[in-house]
């Protein structure tokens, strides 16, 4: 599969719409999130770049590095989160004629699942990162940029959201209840915390 970072807008647009299981919603939940932290680090340079030596020039400068890193890493989670649902499709489609298929494949398909359920966490940990930086450079960066904080964090808020519905969705694939409970208990506290960032 080329990586969606290698395509043109177009083509992972295209790959979205086809009538095919992925890439789906945790990988457009990636790619908003990557669109959000593209609009952090275009602030913190258009910032930089009218004030090289102002007071808040340090955080601008980390802020836009901090941002690229996660753009890329979104970019790959976007990847990984369509790598991951075909590994559930694989799994879900081994024999279960006997009983030691139908363990088998049980097996399989909780373990895709758990990978499945843990990128888009992944995700939304990598969502809310951009959120608080969104935050930590509004009113501390171009006024006349602004409304561009704004919109992305409303791209995090959906994105982030976004990506902890496909956690969700894995979960009650997942045999052992610990691991459920641990994955629902990190989301939960992952969305709480990217709703406290980005309510208006």
């Amino acid at each position: 599969m080329t990586s969606f970072a290698q395509q043109t807008l177009a083509d992972f647009l295209a790959a979205l719409a086809a009538p095919t299981p992925a890439p789906g919603g945790g990988a457009a939940a990636a790619v908003s999130g990557a669109t959000a932290a593209a609009l952090v680090e275009m602030v913190a340079g258009l910032s930089l770049k009218k004030s090289p030596d102002g007071a808040d020039a340090a955080l601008q400068e980390r802020t836009a590095a901090q941002m690229a890193t996660i753009r890329g890493e979104l970019l790959t989670l976007a990847d990984d989160d369509a790598k991951a649902y075909d590994a559930f499709i694989q799994a879900m489609r081994l024999p279960k004629v006997e009983e030691h298929e139908r363990e088998a494949r049980g097996r399989a398909m909780s373990a895709a699942a758990e990978h499945a359920a843990a990128v888009p966490l992944q995700t939304l940990r990598a969502i809310s990162a951009v959120a608080e930086a969104a935050r930590l450079l509004t009113g501390r960066s171009l006024i006349s940029a602004a409304s561009d904080l704004d919109v992305a964090l409303r791209f995090a808020r959906a994105a982030g959201l976004s990506a902890a519905e496909n956690v969700e969705a894995n979960l009650p694939f997942i045999d052992d209840p610990e691991t459920r409970a641990t994955l629902a208990n990190q989301t939960a506290a992952s969305v709480a915390a990217l709703e406290r960032l980005t309510q208006a």
